[in-house]
């Protein structure tokens, strides 16, 4: 059984597809989540703007849905809440 990655955890994942909703990002636990269009960046990107397939990104988990698909986010204003939320719980 895969382990559930934790919201705000963050972790390299690979771009294994674009879908016209997103990104399919895999992650070391082998486990693969999408990262909706809109959690790729800050700002509105275009399909030509994201990450290419078999880049490496940073993620930070977003939870799951109800039907257990992994949400993941790549914004940097999610990433930095995460660290900081970490360095937070590490005080």
């Amino acid at each position: 059984m895969i382990d559930r990655l934790s919201r705000w955890a963050i972790v390299e994942g690979t771009v294994v597809d674009h879908v016209p909703y997103g990104l399919l990002v895999r992650i070391p636990s082998g486990e693969t989540g999408v990262v909706d269009r809109a959690l790729i960046a800050d700002s509105p990107t275009e399909r030509h703007d994201w990450p290419a397939i078999g880049e490496s990104i940073a993620v930070v988990g977003a939870g799951y849905t109800s039907a257990g698909q992994l949400r993941l986010s790549a914004r940097q204003s999610h990433l930095s809440e995460a660290r900081t939320r970490s360095a937070e719980k590490e005080e």
